[in-house]
């Protein structure tokens, strides 16, 4: 056997190796899925009512349940590939990174930026895959506004899958832009747990210190493993929190299809 046929005999040995390794990672979400998600009517009004009593303000939340994927997106150049499409601004890539800086700055509106970013995403020659994105309110500042890509009708809450404008005294002066290319759903789709449900689990892992406010919440696709050049993204709800005490605030993450508490990407 000469050498070449033992180096692709080791390269289809790794490929198997790594399917194998994320199958057996999503058996065992799901074996944590129907083991820990038993939590009845009854109990989810006591935990409600403890939650209260611990001086935790919620806000509304939703008990409705949706259904989700786990996805993949290849690692490639997408956005370098089609940077030369870009016109009236100037362009750097950098770690899957588009950075974009605007030869004119672009006037906008202090109360409804969006409205101009809006048309700048429908137009090809200003953002690349523009219309693949919408404006996501709660990363959003008067400095920096974020538009999240959509992957089956979920935002991605993810350093990947985003462009963010800057904003400085009234016009925007460019942004910078990542995106999750070639995305496909690796399995059939399952239940999406509930935000109620999700805060539920947060607090029984004792996530939530007592005295505090859910600033936000909201269901988005994030990072969950790298394999073989893709990377695989799971729905998750992201609670931002603040600490009424101490002042501080938190950023946790729920597995939405099994309620375990994810760690920061």
């Amino acid at each position: 056997m000469n050498f070449r046929k033992i180096i692709w005999i080791f390269f289809v040995a790794f490929i198997i190796l790594d399917v194998f390794l994320v199958y057996s990672y999503m058996q065992q979400n799901d074996l944590v899925d129907s083991t820990t998600n038993t939590v009845t009517t009854n109990s989810v009004s006591s935990i409600m009512k403890s939650i209260r009593n611990d001086q935790i303000t919620t806000g509304k939340l939703s008990a409705t349940t949706e259904q989700g994927y786990y996805v993949a997106s290849s690692n490639n150049s997408d956005l370098r590939d089609k940077a030369s499409q870009l016109k009236y601004s100037d362009w750097t890539y950098s770690n899957h990174k588009l950075s974009v800086t605007f030869a004119t700055l672009i006037r906008v509106s202090n109360k409804n930026p969006q409205k101009i970013i809006n048309n700048l995403l429908k137009d090809s020659s200003q953002v690349i895959h523009g219309k693949d994105y919408k404006y996501l309110k709660t990363l959003s500042s008067s400095s920096q506004i974020v538009y999240a890509q959509q992957v089956y009708g979920i935002p991605v809450y993810s350093s990947v899958g985003q462009i963010k404008f800057t904003i400085k005294n009234g016009y925007i002066t460019g942004y910078t832009q990542s995106y999750l290319s070639n995305v496909q759903a690796l399995r059939e789709k399952k239940t999406i747990i509930s935000q109620q449900r999700a805060l539920i689990w947060l607090y029984q892992y004792n996530k939530i210190p007592s005295s505090s406010t859910i600033e936000w919440s909201a269901l988005g696709y994030t990072k969950l493993l790298s394999v073989n050049n893709s990377t695989i993204y799971i729905p998750t709800w992201n609670f931002y929190i603040r600490n009424n005490s101490a002042e501080s605030y938190y950023y946790r993450r729920i597995n939405a299809f099994t309620g375990a508490v994810m760690e920061d990407q």
